[in-house]
Protein backbone atom coordinates (compact mmCIF):
# COMPACT_ATOMS: atom_id res chain seq x y z
CA UNK A 1 0.00 0.00 0.00
CA UNK A 2 1.56 3.06 -1.39
CA UNK A 3 1.50 5.42 1.51
CA UNK A 4 -0.09 9.18 0.86
CA UNK A 5 2.94 11.34 0.90
CA UNK A 6 4.67 8.61 -1.11
CA UNK A 7 1.64 8.77 -3.54
CA UNK A 8 1.91 12.62 -3.48
CA UNK A 9 5.43 12.89 -4.58
CA UNK A 10 4.98 10.15 -7.36
CA UNK A 11 2.16 12.16 -9.10
CA UNK A 12 4.02 15.20 -8.87
CA UNK A 13 6.91 13.79 -10.68
CA UNK A 14 4.03 12.97 -13.58
CA UNK A 15 1.65 16.19 -13.15
CA UNK A 16 3.99 18.84 -11.75
CA UNK A 17 4.58 19.79 -8.69
CA UNK A 18 1.54 22.30 -8.98
CA UNK A 19 -0.95 19.65 -9.70
CA UNK A 20 -0.95 16.89 -7.71
CA UNK A 21 -2.23 17.67 -3.85
CA UNK A 22 -4.04 16.56 -1.21
CA UNK A 23 -7.28 17.04 -1.21
CA UNK A 24 -8.01 20.61 0.98
CA UNK A 25 -10.30 19.71 4.06
CA UNK A 26 -13.92 21.27 3.93
CA UNK A 27 -15.03 24.11 6.19
CA UNK A 28 -17.69 22.87 8.96
CA UNK A 29 -20.67 21.59 7.48
CA UNK A 30 -19.40 22.07 4.09
CA UNK A 31 -18.90 18.66 1.00
CA UNK A 32 -15.05 17.85 1.53
CA UNK A 33 -13.32 19.01 -1.61
CA UNK A 34 -13.28 15.57 -4.49
CA UNK A 35 -15.58 13.70 -2.33
CA UNK A 36 -17.55 10.98 -3.82
CA UNK A 37 -20.86 10.13 -1.06
CA UNK A 38 -18.82 10.96 1.36
CA UNK A 39 -15.46 9.04 0.66
CA UNK A 40 -12.53 11.44 -0.26
CA UNK A 41 -9.69 10.70 -2.80
CA UNK A 42 -5.99 10.58 -0.96
CA UNK A 43 -4.84 12.59 -3.85
CA UNK A 44 -5.84 15.10 -6.48
CA UNK A 45 -4.26 14.80 -9.89
CA UNK A 46 -4.70 17.21 -12.52
CA UNK A 47 -3.07 16.12 -15.60
CA UNK A 48 -1.94 18.65 -18.57
CA UNK A 49 -1.92 16.34 -21.69
CA UNK A 50 -3.34 12.95 -22.51
CA UNK A 51 0.14 11.36 -22.35
CA UNK A 52 0.06 12.45 -18.37
CA UNK A 53 -3.51 10.73 -17.86
CA UNK A 54 -1.82 8.09 -19.23
CA UNK A 55 0.79 7.85 -17.13
CA UNK A 56 -1.54 8.25 -13.85
CA UNK A 57 -3.29 5.60 -14.87
CA UNK A 58 -0.23 3.31 -15.55
CA UNK A 59 0.82 4.20 -11.89
CA UNK A 60 -2.66 3.32 -10.57
CA UNK A 61 -2.73 0.10 -11.92
CA UNK A 62 0.70 -0.82 -10.83
CA UNK A 63 0.01 0.34 -7.37
CA UNK A 64 -3.99 -0.72 -7.38
CA UNK A 65 -5.32 2.30 -6.52
CA UNK A 66 -8.80 3.81 -7.84
CA UNK A 67 -9.33 6.33 -9.52
CA UNK A 68 -12.34 8.40 -10.59
CA UNK A 69 -12.40 11.18 -13.23
CA UNK A 70 -13.68 14.13 -12.15
CA UNK A 71 -14.46 17.60 -14.20
CA UNK A 72 -16.58 20.53 -12.17
CA UNK A 73 -18.28 17.70 -10.28
CA UNK A 74 -21.75 19.16 -10.76
CA UNK A 75 -23.09 15.53 -12.42
CA UNK A 76 -20.83 14.06 -9.03
CA UNK A 77 -23.86 13.22 -7.00
CA UNK A 78 -25.03 10.35 -9.68
CA UNK A 79 -24.43 6.22 -9.60
CA UNK A 80 -23.91 4.51 -6.41
CA UNK A 81 -21.13 5.21 -3.51
CA UNK A 82 -17.79 3.80 -5.01
CA UNK A 83 -16.33 0.53 -3.49
CA UNK A 84 -12.91 2.25 -3.07
CA UNK A 85 -11.35 5.51 -3.70
CA UNK A 86 -7.67 6.75 -3.85
CA UNK A 87 -6.89 9.16 -6.90
CA UNK A 88 -9.39 12.03 -8.50
CA UNK A 89 -8.30 12.53 -11.53
CA UNK A 90 -9.07 16.09 -12.70
CA UNK A 91 -9.43 16.67 -16.33
CA UNK A 92 -10.20 20.59 -15.90
CA UNK A 93 -6.55 21.60 -17.93
CA UNK A 94 -8.08 19.55 -20.92
CA UNK A 95 -10.05 22.42 -21.88
CA UNK A 96 -9.11 23.76 -25.44
CA UNK A 97 -10.73 23.49 -28.50
CA UNK A 98 -8.85 21.26 -30.86
CA UNK A 99 -10.14 21.49 -34.25
CA UNK A 100 -13.12 23.50 -35.52
CA UNK A 101 -14.63 23.24 -39.08
CA UNK A 102 -18.05 25.33 -38.92
CA UNK A 103 -18.32 24.23 -43.05
CA UNK A 104 -18.39 20.78 -41.72
CA UNK A 105 -20.70 21.46 -38.91
CA UNK A 106 -17.96 19.23 -36.68
CA UNK A 107 -15.87 20.35 -33.55
CA UNK A 108 -13.68 18.45 -31.66
CA UNK A 109 -12.63 19.58 -28.09
CA UNK A 110 -10.61 18.16 -24.50
CA UNK A 111 -13.28 16.85 -22.43
CA UNK A 112 -12.04 19.10 -19.65
CA UNK A 113 -13.94 22.39 -21.63
CA UNK A 114 -17.31 23.33 -19.89
CA UNK A 115 -20.02 23.43 -22.15
CA UNK A 116 -20.65 27.26 -21.64
CA UNK A 117 -16.75 27.80 -23.35
CA UNK A 118 -17.45 25.88 -25.88
CA UNK A 119 -21.11 27.49 -26.38
CA UNK A 120 -19.62 30.39 -26.62
CA UNK A 121 -17.04 29.33 -29.14
CA UNK A 122 -19.35 28.07 -31.62
CA UNK A 123 -22.03 31.13 -31.20
CA UNK A 124 -19.95 33.29 -33.75
CA UNK A 125 -20.19 31.01 -36.22
CA UNK A 126 -24.30 30.61 -35.21
CA UNK A 127 -23.86 27.07 -34.60
CA UNK A 128 -24.12 24.65 -31.34
CA UNK A 129 -23.77 21.49 -30.04
CA UNK A 130 -27.20 20.12 -29.89
CA UNK A 131 -27.17 19.03 -26.14
CA UNK A 132 -26.94 21.71 -23.24
CA UNK A 133 -26.72 24.64 -22.65
CA UNK A 134 -24.70 25.82 -19.58
CA UNK A 135 -26.70 26.45 -16.44
CA UNK A 136 -25.30 27.70 -13.47
CA UNK A 137 -22.66 24.48 -12.44
CA UNK A 138 -20.87 24.81 -15.71
CA UNK A 139 -20.59 20.61 -16.33
CA UNK A 140 -17.49 19.85 -18.50
CA UNK A 141 -18.08 17.80 -21.85
CA UNK A 142 -16.50 15.03 -20.18
CA UNK A 143 -19.35 14.61 -17.43
CA UNK A 144 -21.67 15.02 -19.95
CA UNK A 145 -20.53 12.41 -22.10
CA UNK A 146 -19.66 9.82 -18.64
CA UNK A 147 -23.46 10.69 -17.74
CA UNK A 148 -24.62 10.70 -21.47
CA UNK A 149 -26.77 13.92 -19.36
CA UNK A 150 -28.55 16.72 -21.52
CA UNK A 151 -32.02 17.22 -20.02
CA UNK A 152 -32.13 20.86 -21.25
CA UNK A 153 -33.00 19.97 -25.50
CA UNK A 154 -33.70 16.43 -25.44
CA UNK A 155 -36.81 16.31 -26.60
CA UNK A 156 -36.12 18.36 -29.59
CA UNK A 157 -32.89 17.21 -30.57
CA UNK A 158 -31.44 13.93 -28.31
CA UNK A 159 -28.48 13.45 -25.92
CA UNK A 160 -24.80 13.54 -26.54
CA UNK A 161 -24.65 9.80 -27.15
CA UNK A 162 -26.59 11.00 -30.33
CA UNK A 163 -24.30 13.64 -31.74
CA UNK A 164 -20.69 12.22 -30.56
CA UNK A 165 -18.78 10.82 -33.52
CA UNK A 166 -15.64 10.55 -32.19
CA UNK A 167 -13.31 10.57 -28.87
CA UNK A 168 -10.25 9.75 -27.46
CA UNK A 169 -9.84 7.73 -24.31
CA UNK A 170 -7.45 6.64 -22.12
CA UNK A 171 -7.72 3.09 -20.83
CA UNK A 172 -7.12 1.63 -17.20
CA UNK A 173 -4.22 0.31 -18.28
CA UNK A 174 -3.05 3.73 -19.84
CA UNK A 175 -3.44 3.50 -23.06
CA UNK A 176 -4.32 6.45 -24.86
CA UNK A 177 -7.11 4.82 -27.55
CA UNK A 178 -9.35 6.43 -30.37
CA UNK A 179 -12.80 6.32 -31.23
CA UNK A 180 -14.82 6.90 -34.27
CA UNK A 181 -13.68 9.50 -36.20
CA UNK A 182 -13.68 13.31 -37.28
CA UNK A 183 -16.43 13.29 -40.32
CA UNK A 184 -20.05 12.64 -40.03
CA UNK A 185 -20.28 9.52 -42.18
CA UNK A 186 -18.12 7.32 -40.37
CA UNK A 187 -18.81 3.18 -40.89
CA UNK A 188 -15.88 1.70 -39.59
CA UNK A 189 -16.96 -1.21 -37.50
CA UNK A 190 -18.58 -1.22 -34.12
CA UNK A 191 -18.99 2.88 -32.41
CA UNK A 192 -17.44 2.48 -29.11
CA UNK A 193 -18.42 6.14 -28.40
CA UNK A 194 -21.61 4.92 -27.76
CA UNK A 195 -20.34 2.34 -25.17
CA UNK A 196 -17.83 5.08 -23.46
CA UNK A 197 -20.81 7.56 -23.33
CA UNK A 198 -23.50 7.22 -20.00
CA UNK A 199 -20.64 4.50 -18.50
CA UNK A 200 -20.00 7.31 -15.31
CA UNK A 201 -16.12 6.48 -15.81
CA UNK A 202 -15.98 2.99 -15.23
CA UNK A 203 -14.66 2.00 -18.80
CA UNK A 204 -11.88 4.53 -19.44
CA UNK A 205 -11.25 8.11 -18.81
CA UNK A 206 -12.56 10.49 -21.83
CA UNK A 207 -9.99 12.75 -22.90
CA UNK A 208 -11.39 14.26 -26.62
CA UNK A 209 -14.34 14.48 -28.28
CA UNK A 210 -15.96 15.00 -31.66
CA UNK A 211 -19.21 16.24 -32.44
CA UNK A 212 -21.66 16.83 -34.94
CA UNK A 213 -23.16 20.46 -34.66
CA UNK A 214 -26.26 22.28 -35.71
CA UNK A 215 -27.28 25.47 -36.30
CA UNK A 216 -28.66 27.91 -33.09
CA UNK A 217 -31.13 30.06 -33.40
CA UNK A 218 -30.06 33.75 -32.50
CA UNK A 219 -31.78 33.88 -29.13
CA UNK A 220 -34.52 31.46 -27.13
CA UNK A 221 -38.14 32.38 -25.56
CA UNK A 222 -39.72 31.28 -23.00
CA UNK A 223 -43.87 30.75 -22.69
CA UNK A 224 -45.18 30.29 -18.57
CA UNK A 225 -48.45 28.96 -18.20
CA UNK A 226 -50.74 28.24 -14.93
CA UNK A 227 -52.67 25.38 -15.84
CA UNK A 228 -55.83 24.16 -13.40
CA UNK A 229 -54.17 20.32 -13.41
CA UNK A 230 -51.34 18.19 -15.52
CA UNK A 231 -53.61 16.78 -17.67
CA UNK A 232 -54.30 19.75 -19.42
CA UNK A 233 -50.93 20.71 -19.81
CA UNK A 234 -50.30 17.20 -21.00
CA UNK A 235 -53.62 17.68 -23.91
CA UNK A 236 -51.47 21.02 -25.17
CA UNK A 237 -47.84 19.54 -25.22
CA UNK A 238 -49.51 16.26 -26.91
CA UNK A 239 -51.51 18.01 -29.20
CA UNK A 240 -48.03 20.84 -30.08
CA UNK A 241 -46.34 17.71 -30.70
CA UNK A 242 -48.82 16.67 -33.06
CA UNK A 243 -48.78 20.10 -35.12
CA UNK A 244 -45.11 20.15 -35.26
CA UNK A 245 -44.70 23.26 -33.52
CA UNK A 246 -40.95 24.69 -32.61
CA UNK A 247 -40.71 23.53 -28.89
CA UNK A 248 -37.21 23.08 -27.70
CA UNK A 249 -38.54 21.63 -24.59
CA UNK A 250 -41.80 21.62 -22.57
CA UNK A 251 -42.16 20.89 -18.99
CA UNK A 252 -45.05 20.76 -16.16
CA UNK A 253 -44.17 21.87 -12.75
CA UNK A 254 -46.30 21.63 -9.44
CA UNK A 255 -46.11 23.57 -6.68
CA UNK A 256 -46.30 21.40 -3.50
CA UNK A 257 -45.74 22.41 -0.38
CA UNK A 258 -46.45 21.47 3.76
CA UNK A 259 -48.42 23.77 6.42
CA UNK A 260 -46.20 24.95 9.19
CA UNK A 261 -47.40 22.38 11.56
CA UNK A 262 -46.06 19.48 8.86
CA UNK A 263 -49.28 18.41 7.58
CA UNK A 264 -49.20 17.65 4.12
CA UNK A 265 -51.27 19.80 1.23
CA UNK A 266 -52.07 18.94 -1.74
CA UNK A 267 -51.67 22.43 -4.37
CA UNK A 268 -53.86 21.30 -7.56
CA UNK A 269 -52.05 24.00 -9.98
CA UNK A 270 -49.45 23.30 -12.26
CA UNK A 271 -47.42 25.46 -14.40
CA UNK A 272 -46.18 24.58 -17.91
CA UNK A 273 -42.88 26.29 -19.42
CA UNK A 274 -42.58 26.21 -23.14
CA UNK A 275 -39.09 26.86 -24.63
CA UNK A 276 -38.85 27.87 -28.16
CA UNK A 277 -36.58 29.66 -30.68
CA UNK A 278 -37.26 33.41 -31.17
CA UNK A 279 -37.32 34.90 -34.33
CA UNK A 280 -39.00 34.37 -37.81
CA UNK A 281 -42.71 33.57 -38.78
CA UNK A 282 -42.53 29.56 -37.61
CA UNK A 283 -41.59 30.81 -33.90
CA UNK A 284 -44.20 33.10 -33.38
CA UNK A 285 -47.06 30.63 -35.73
CA UNK A 286 -45.85 28.40 -32.41
CA UNK A 287 -46.01 30.78 -29.63
CA UNK A 288 -49.38 31.53 -31.25
CA UNK A 289 -50.86 28.18 -31.20
CA UNK A 290 -49.54 27.10 -27.98
CA UNK A 291 -51.25 30.24 -26.40
CA UNK A 292 -54.83 29.13 -28.03
CA UNK A 293 -54.49 25.70 -26.91
CA UNK A 294 -53.89 26.40 -23.36
CA UNK A 295 -56.55 29.48 -23.62
CA UNK A 296 -59.44 26.45 -24.61
CA UNK A 297 -57.52 24.28 -21.50
CA UNK A 298 -58.07 27.58 -18.92
CA UNK A 299 -54.54 28.33 -18.63
CA UNK A 300 -52.85 31.84 -18.55
CA UNK A 301 -50.14 33.25 -19.22
CA UNK A 302 -47.62 34.10 -16.08
CA UNK A 303 -44.65 35.35 -15.59
CA UNK A 304 -41.33 33.13 -14.94
CA UNK A 305 -37.96 32.66 -14.31
CA UNK A 306 -36.56 36.48 -12.68
CA UNK A 307 -32.88 35.57 -13.78
CA UNK A 308 -33.96 35.58 -17.86
CA UNK A 309 -32.68 32.24 -18.74
CA UNK A 310 -35.01 29.55 -19.84
CA UNK A 311 -33.13 26.87 -18.22
CA UNK A 312 -33.79 26.97 -14.70
CA UNK A 313 -37.48 25.09 -15.31
CA UNK A 314 -35.38 21.83 -13.91
CA UNK A 315 -34.70 20.49 -10.76
CA UNK A 316 -31.86 21.45 -8.31
CA UNK A 317 -30.14 18.95 -6.58
CA UNK A 318 -28.98 19.79 -3.10
CA UNK A 319 -30.87 22.65 -2.57
CA UNK A 320 -31.51 21.95 1.14
CA UNK A 321 -29.24 19.47 3.11
CA UNK A 322 -29.93 16.18 0.92
CA UNK A 323 -32.76 16.30 -0.36
CA UNK A 324 -34.34 12.69 -2.16
CA UNK A 325 -34.73 12.68 -5.70
CA UNK A 326 -34.89 10.15 -8.57
CA UNK A 327 -35.69 10.47 -12.43
CA UNK A 328 -38.25 8.25 -13.86
CA UNK A 329 -38.46 7.23 -17.94
CA UNK A 330 -41.47 6.13 -18.79
CA UNK A 331 -43.57 6.48 -22.44
CA UNK A 332 -44.75 9.62 -22.84
CA UNK A 333 -48.38 8.64 -23.10
CA UNK A 334 -48.03 7.63 -19.11
CA UNK A 335 -47.10 10.36 -17.89
CA UNK A 336 -50.53 11.03 -16.64
CA UNK A 337 -50.49 7.63 -14.83
CA UNK A 338 -47.64 8.15 -13.28
CA UNK A 339 -48.17 11.83 -12.28
CA UNK A 340 -51.61 10.70 -10.47
CA UNK A 341 -49.99 8.27 -8.45
CA UNK A 342 -47.53 10.71 -7.09
CA UNK A 343 -50.27 13.04 -6.58
CA UNK A 344 -51.40 10.17 -3.86
CA UNK A 345 -48.14 10.28 -1.80
CA UNK A 346 -48.94 11.32 1.85
CA UNK A 347 -46.38 14.33 1.34
CA UNK A 348 -47.02 15.89 -1.86
CA UNK A 349 -42.88 16.01 -3.86
CA UNK A 350 -41.88 18.31 -6.40
CA UNK A 351 -42.44 17.13 -9.55
CA UNK A 352 -40.93 18.29 -12.83
CA UNK A 353 -42.22 15.98 -16.02
CA UNK A 354 -41.46 16.44 -19.62
CA UNK A 355 -45.04 15.41 -21.15
CA UNK A 356 -43.56 15.20 -24.69
CA UNK A 357 -39.97 12.83 -23.43
CA UNK A 358 -41.12 10.66 -20.66
CA UNK A 359 -38.83 12.10 -17.63
CA UNK A 360 -40.50 12.79 -14.71
CA UNK A 361 -38.26 13.95 -11.80
CA UNK A 362 -39.41 13.86 -8.76
CA UNK A 363 -37.75 15.36 -5.09
CA UNK A 364 -38.56 15.62 -1.12
CA UNK A 365 -36.96 17.65 1.17
CA UNK A 366 -38.55 15.49 4.53
CA UNK A 367 -38.47 12.03 3.65
CA UNK A 368 -34.99 11.56 5.07
CA UNK A 369 -33.76 7.43 4.56
CA UNK A 370 -36.36 5.97 3.50
CA UNK A 371 -35.93 3.10 1.76
CA UNK A 372 -39.50 2.18 1.30
CA UNK A 373 -39.79 5.09 -0.35
CA UNK A 374 -37.68 3.81 -3.26
CA UNK A 375 -38.99 0.50 -3.09
CA UNK A 376 -42.48 2.02 -3.88
CA UNK A 377 -41.63 4.31 -6.71
CA UNK A 378 -39.42 1.78 -8.36
CA UNK A 379 -42.49 -0.34 -8.49
CA UNK A 380 -44.03 2.31 -9.90
CA UNK A 381 -42.04 2.81 -12.49
CA UNK A 382 -41.64 -1.06 -13.54
CA UNK A 383 -45.95 -1.22 -13.14
CA UNK A 384 -45.66 1.33 -16.19
CA UNK A 385 -43.03 -0.65 -17.96
CA UNK A 386 -40.45 2.33 -17.31
CA UNK A 387 -37.89 2.35 -15.08
CA UNK A 388 -36.14 4.70 -12.19
CA UNK A 389 -32.96 6.12 -11.32
CA UNK A 390 -32.01 7.98 -7.81
CA UNK A 391 -30.63 11.30 -8.42
CA UNK A 392 -30.01 12.69 -5.20
CA UNK A 393 -30.43 11.19 -1.58
CA UNK A 394 -28.35 10.72 1.71
CA UNK A 395 -25.01 8.71 1.92
CA UNK A 396 -26.59 6.26 4.49
CA UNK A 397 -29.76 5.28 2.06
CA UNK A 398 -27.13 5.62 -0.89
CA UNK A 399 -25.47 2.39 0.75
CA UNK A 400 -28.40 0.22 1.50
CA UNK A 401 -29.83 0.44 -2.56
CA UNK A 402 -28.17 0.35 -6.08
CA UNK A 403 -29.71 3.70 -7.25
CA UNK A 404 -29.92 2.34 -10.76
CA UNK A 405 -32.21 -1.20 -9.68
CA UNK A 406 -32.11 -4.54 -10.12
CA UNK A 407 -29.57 -5.46 -12.81
CA UNK A 408 -30.91 -5.83 -16.00
CA UNK A 409 -31.29 -9.12 -18.14
CA UNK A 410 -27.70 -7.71 -19.95
CA UNK A 411 -25.78 -7.54 -17.34
CA UNK A 412 -23.89 -10.46 -17.37
CA UNK A 413 -22.44 -8.96 -20.31
CA UNK A 414 -21.84 -5.46 -19.24
CA UNK A 415 -19.95 -7.44 -16.23
CA UNK A 416 -17.68 -9.30 -18.76
CA UNK A 417 -17.18 -5.59 -20.57
CA UNK A 418 -16.04 -4.12 -17.63
CA UNK A 419 -13.76 -7.18 -17.08
CA UNK A 420 -11.98 -6.75 -20.55
CA UNK A 421 -12.07 -2.90 -20.00
CA UNK A 422 -10.81 -2.23 -16.47
CA UNK A 423 -9.33 -5.96 -15.41
CA UNK A 424 -8.05 -4.71 -12.04
CA UNK A 425 -11.25 -3.16 -11.29
CA UNK A 426 -10.07 0.49 -10.69
CA UNK A 427 -11.83 2.56 -12.50
CA UNK A 428 -14.75 4.38 -10.91
CA UNK A 429 -15.30 0.98 -8.86
CA UNK A 430 -18.94 0.09 -7.80
CA UNK A 431 -20.20 3.36 -9.33
CA UNK A 432 -22.26 1.69 -11.89
CA UNK A 433 -25.52 -0.09 -12.45
CA UNK A 434 -25.18 -3.34 -10.59
CA UNK A 435 -22.03 -1.49 -8.63
CA UNK A 436 -19.51 -2.50 -11.68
Amino acid sequence: MVSQASLVNDLQSIVGAEYARRPLDAAAGAIPQFAVDGMKAQVVASPGSYEEVAAVMRYAGDNDLAVIPWGWGSLMHLGNVPRRYDIALSITRLDKIVEYEPADLTVTCQAGISINDLWNALREAGQMTPFGPPWSEFPTIGGLLAANYAPHMREAYGTPRDFTIGMRVVTADGRITRAGGKVVKNVAGYDLCKLYIGSLGTLGVIVEATFKLVPAPGKWQTMALRLPSYKSGYSIAAEALARGLAMTRVTLHNQPGVHTSGEPRTIRQWDMVVVLPAGGQGAQRSRDEIGELANAKGGKAIDWDPYDTPWDDLPREADEGWPFSCRIFVLPDRVPALIATLEEEPILPKITASPTGGDVWVSWHDVGEDSSLVERLRKLAITLQGSLRVEECGTELKRRIDVFGDPPPAFELMRRVKQEFDPKGILSPGRFVGRL
